[in-house]
């Protein structure tokens, strides 16, 4: 929340002074920055926009055009863990990621005045009030949603890292200890984890999430942001160097001695290659003579053009490599310009206009492509109609699904799969236009620090390590959604029509890795476009066949797993049935804050309650249409 001993003029005075002295500049004929004095808003919300509690936005002064610069800010002004006074600790500490930066951020202000980020520190809020922050009463709220699940995560999470913190600073005394900075304080550390969690931005992969001056101003728009930040993130990931440093080189010198060295090593062994591929050519074609009896479930491993698999497969990797060398032919002649243009953002990042934007209106930035319970949850805030809205569902009542429809073993083979092939899973919500991604993101609160190493090598410790690795897995197991506007995402879809299937069909194909790789991106093709065509209001049977050009699924098959899917969005849309635990809105005049929070919760539970219905309609209707 605001300082209240300085006016948020007298912030914006002292911000806008510092961005002077760090060479932060913007166009001063094209935006202004404004202080809004307000928190999010019902009326902001329902419009998908929010403005954040620090009270400053970004307004336009005239028509802003696409591809317009409106801010450079010098890579040297952002604040990272990477290129802080503290990142010789962090390394030999082995701590790094959003803990990293926010011990940073604490240890700049507890530098107060003496602090290089005084001038920006100093405008920012006491905290972001993310749901973490919340009382009770204002978490009872959630109760049913996505975020009300989350926030119990959260403070476990956090928990280890305040130990992590507090580790440190009884190592480091005359580091932590020259100041009356609260270190042991576990509230400042949330509140400081909240505004990480709120404002970082990644940028660069040996700065990674850093806190950026004047990027956070511009507020958030889902799907419908002006600007959009452009630098250059491929850098040395030692020193921040993009071109010349002694890394780069010596990392260059090094792959040109092992490339020489493979290249000796395979003219020795090409002849024991030889008989090896042809051993493999001998497998492959026993594996597809038997392709024909997995049942119309999957496409034959002979496909319509009289490929097998293996064929199609290297088809796949000589386009790949047809494609690189064409990209390195296309590059190969751009203009000088062009690299000076990249020269100029290895140092810099750049706020550029991605949408125009009209006069005298604010202009938003985008933290991302994420649903309502993800923005509540990390920025403090939610939006209506985002297409982007999801809501979990719990690998456990998938697993019960498994287990009524087919058998116990069936529910217990189906886990050993996502085990087994856990990075064909790794997806973003469909509505993002792309299908495997980072992501994202590693989780908010992860840290590289690594209680559990033994370094006295002591016996005794394998149960406490199999919990550790078991907590692992369920933090990094796939997470299975209903997403907006109602559709199961599509890696669920295609588990559940392996799932789903009979006996010989799952055994082939989750028992032959080649046929799971292949086939499980291609089922997923089809219900991508089949929700595509269901959308357009394309009658379900035609929705079918327009979909299922490859062969990949039954009819029977998709109405049984879209008799699974809406089964498990009604028992999903049970835990939002109760919302008396919203109760009466507070009074926004003597608690604008308890309302703001009150209007959030409602909107959540609103948005995810609306997925589920329509999940439950359009997959109710499909199940009878198909099955």
């Amino acid at each position: 929340m605001p300082d209240i001993n300085r006016s948020s003029s007298e912030k914006l005075r002292v911000l806008l002074q510092w961005f002077a002295e760090n060479k932060i500049t913007y166009n001063e004929e094209a935006i202004k920055i404004v202080d809004q004095q307000a928190t999010a808003s019902s009326s902001a919300a329902s419009k998908g926009t929010a403005v954040l509690s620090h009270g400053f936005g970004v307004v336009s002064l005239r028509k802003l055009e696409s591809d317009e610069q409106l801010v450079v800010i010098p890579k040297s002004a952002v604040i990272s863990a990477a290129t802080s006074a503290l990142a010789n600790i962090f390394i030999d500490a082995d701590i790094g990621g959003n803990l990293a930066l926010c011990i940073t951020v604490m240890y700049e202000k507890s530098l107060g005045h003496a602090s290089p980020w005084y001038g920006y520190l100093q405008s920012l809020p006491e905290c972001a009030d993310i749901p973490l922050l919340w009382d009770a009463q204002s978490r009872s709220w959630l109760k049913g949603t996505d975020v009300g699940e989350w926030i119990s995560r959260d403070e476990a999470s956090l928990l280890e890292d305040f130990g992590v913190l507090q580790d440190l600073v009884a190592e480091y005394p005359a580091v932590f200890g020259g100041s009356d900075f609260k270190w042991d304080c576990f509230e400042s550390f949330v509140k400081i984890a909240s505004l990480v969690s709120s404002r970082a931005f990644s940028v660069d992969v040996h700065r990674d999430n850093s806190m950026v001056p004047f990027a956070d101003i511009f507020n958030h728009r889902t799907a419908k942001e002006n600007v959009h930040i452009v630098c250059e993130e491929m850098v040395c990931p030692v020193c921040g160097e993009a071109f010349g440093c002694a890394h780069m080189d010596a990392l260059e010198e090094m792959d040109n001695h092992e490339g020489a060295s493979e290249g000796e090593d395979e003219g020795e062994d090409n002849s024991e290659s030889e008989e090896d591929s042809e051993y493999d050519e001998d497998d492959d074609s026993s594996d597809s003579e038997s392709g024909d009896e997995m049942g119309e479930e999957l496409p034959l491993l002979v496909d319509l053009m009289g490929n097998t698999v293996a064929d199609e497969l290297q088809q796949d990797d000589d386009v790949e490599m047809e494609s690189v060398g064409d990209e390195h032919s296309e590059h190969s002649g751009e203009s000088d310009s062009d690299d000076d243009q990249e020269d100029e953002l290895v140092d810099t990042l750049e706020m550029v206009v991605f949408r125009p934007c009209k006069a005298n209106t604010e202009v938003f930035n985008t933290y991302g492509e994420h649903g309502s319970a993800y923005l509540l949850h990390r920025y403090g805030f939610c939006d209506a109609k985002n297409p982007f809205d999801s809501v979990s569902l719990s690998t456990e009542n998938i697993m019960q699904a498994f287990a009524i429809s087919v058998s116990e073993q069936r529910a217990k083979d189906v886990s050993t799969v996502i085990r087994r092939f856990e990075d064909l899973f790794e997806s973003r919500h469909r509505a993002c236009g792309q299908d495997e991604d980072e992501e994202e993101e590693a989780h908010d609160h992860e840290h590289a620090h690594d209680e559990d190493s033994d370094e006295d090598g002591e016996e005794g410790n394998d149960e406490d390590e199999e919990q550790d690795n078991q907590a692992d897995d369920d933090e990094n197991a796939p997470r299975f959604s209903i997403d907006a506007p109602g559709h199961p995402d599509l890696n669920l879809a295609a588990l559940l029509v392996l799932g789903l299937a009979d006996e010989e069909v799952f055994s082939k194909a989750s028992q032959s890795e080649e046929i799971f790789r292949h086939y499980f991106p291609v089922i997923r093709r089809f219900w991508a476009m089949f929700q595509d065509e269901l959308d357009n209001d394309t009658p379900v049977p035609a929705a079918f066949r327009k979909a299922n050009q490859e062969g990949a699924v039954r009819k029977a098959s998709v109405g049984t797993v879209s008799n699974v899917v809406y089964r498990l969005a009604e028992a999903r849309l049970q835990l939002l049935a109760d919302d008396s635990v919203l109760g009466e809105k507070p009074a926004t005049d003597s608690d604008p804050l308890m309302a703001s929070r009150w209007e959030s919760a409602k909107l959540l539970r609103s948005n995810e309650r609306k997925t589920l219905s329509q999940c439950i309609k359009t997959y109710k209707k499909i199940a009878a249409k198909l099955s």
